[in-house]
């Protein structure tokens, strides 16, 4: 197959406009990434929303040493968070994120292996029709562009078992 090449300063994927969470109570992203690391801050892997006070992100490091990241907020609730121990290592990894409703957990994976949760109140539906849906590219026009390569991309529309997120992170 072919990945898709992001050059960290320009380049990014514009989704479709609309209904893409609103429909998600619980769900599962999953992505072969190549991090190349690189000085840029607050690198986006994805980011779905409507700006920086309604979003669902995922980032390999929170500015340019922090560990992995997910968040996800809304106007009316604050950003809920869950953290990997370090950042992502550069190279190619498997990431995924899932948000199950019946537990109001989030769970984060690294190469099949959970590396962080957290208690959340929101879903991905809490979102409503986003409009900024993007991969490689943040809501705030400050953050860097991605750096690197994403391939095999992929959204749910349940919580993926942990026995799943390790059989699509051994696939490459």
């Amino acid at each position: 197959g072919k990945a898709l090449g992001f050059n960290g300063s320009s380049t990014y994927v514009d989704l479709p406009i609309g209904p893409l969470m609103p429909t998600l109570s619980s769900m599962t992203i999953a992505t072969h990434v190549n991090f190349s690391g690189g000085s840029g801050s607050w690198q986006r892997i994805f980011d779905f929303g409507t700006g920086t006070t309604n979003y669902m992100f995922l980032c390999p490091r929170q500015g340019t040493s922090g560990s992995m990241r997910f968040a996800i907020r809304t106007a009316a609730v604050g950003e809920q968070i869950v953290d990997a121990p370090k950042a992502m290592p550069t190279g190619w990894h498997h990431a995924a994120i899932s948000i199950d409703s019946a537990t109001m957990t989030m769970s984060l994976y690294l190469d099949g292996d959970l590396v962080g949760t957290a208690a959340t109140t929101l879903l991905p539906k809490d979102l409503g029709n986003t409009t900024q849906n993007w991969l490689g590219r943040s809501q705030w026009t400050a953050d860097a562009y991605f750096s690197g390569m994403l391939d095999e991309f992929r959204i749910y529309s349940r919580v993926l078992s942990a026995a799943e997120v390790r059989y699509l992170a051994g696939d490459r």
